[in-house]
């Protein structure tokens, strides 16, 4: 038995944590100064997965959809009419690297799928660590661009058949330090370009939704 197939009842469990991880970081953008809502799926698609859409020279009409982060968020700090997106992940502390720094799990996948969100949009990891209850670390974020090539050297093991990062919790800041990020204002006379214009195969969503579960819905958690 492939142990990363997960039970109808992991199943469950796990997308009823996360939907209430969901929940409790769109309260606590509110509490923060902010406003924040789920992201629902593309009407009249029979899918009911989030998804953004994204130009794509690959396909007939010139686009195509791609799995979308979980929240659209905004703070007091923010320019107007500017929104951030959010992931949100419940996960474990782990410990054993080689510098003995704790750390959390990212699949592969999912920061693949977090990068293509950001050739668009500004994109944060938002990790609920509920053994942290409490603390300023219950609620850690980072911004993808932090986990690109150019800004960190990721630590990368094979686990459970998957490519998986190792990241230290040392990478991250609390939830409430989203209150002070800086906002570069948008240039809105510059043609988009760059990798999703001139490279669209690279991002275009032709497979399976990657969280697709064997015999199980698709889920996001």
């Amino acid at each position: 038995m492939n142990k990363s197939i997960r039970s109808t009842k992991q199943f469950l469990s796990d997308k009823a944590k996360g939907q209430k991880a969901e929940k409790e970081f769109i309260d606590r953008i509110a509490l923060l100064g902010g406003s924040a809502c789920s992201i629902g799926s593309i009407p009249d698609r029979g899918d009911p997965i989030p998804r953004f859409s994204q130009p794509d020279a690959n396909t007939e009409n010139g686009f195509s959809y791609f799995v979308s982060p979980d929240i659209v968020f905004w703070l007091p700090n923010q320019p107007k009419g500017f929104a951030s997106l959010a992931q949100i992940k419940v996960k474990k502390v782990q410990h054993g690297t080689p510098k003995k720094w704790p750390y959390i799990l990212l699949d592969e996948k999912e920061l693949h799928r977090m990068n293509v969100a950001s050739r668009f949009y500004d994109v944060i990891l938002v990790v609920h660590l509920p053994e942290l209850e409490g603390t300023f670390h219950e609620w850690i974020q980072i911004s993808i661009e932090k986990l690109s090539p150019d800004h960190t050297t990721l630590i990368k093991r094979t686990i459970l058949d998957k490519p998986t990062f190792l990241l230290p919790l040392t990478l991250f800041e609390p939830l409430h330090q989203l209150r002070k990020k800086v906002y570069e204002p948008a240039n809105a006379d510059t043609e988009p370009t760059g990798p999703a214009v001139r490279n669209a195969d690279n991002c275009s969503d032709t497979s399976p939704a990657p969280e697709t579960l064997s015999g199980s819905p698709g889920s996001r958690y």
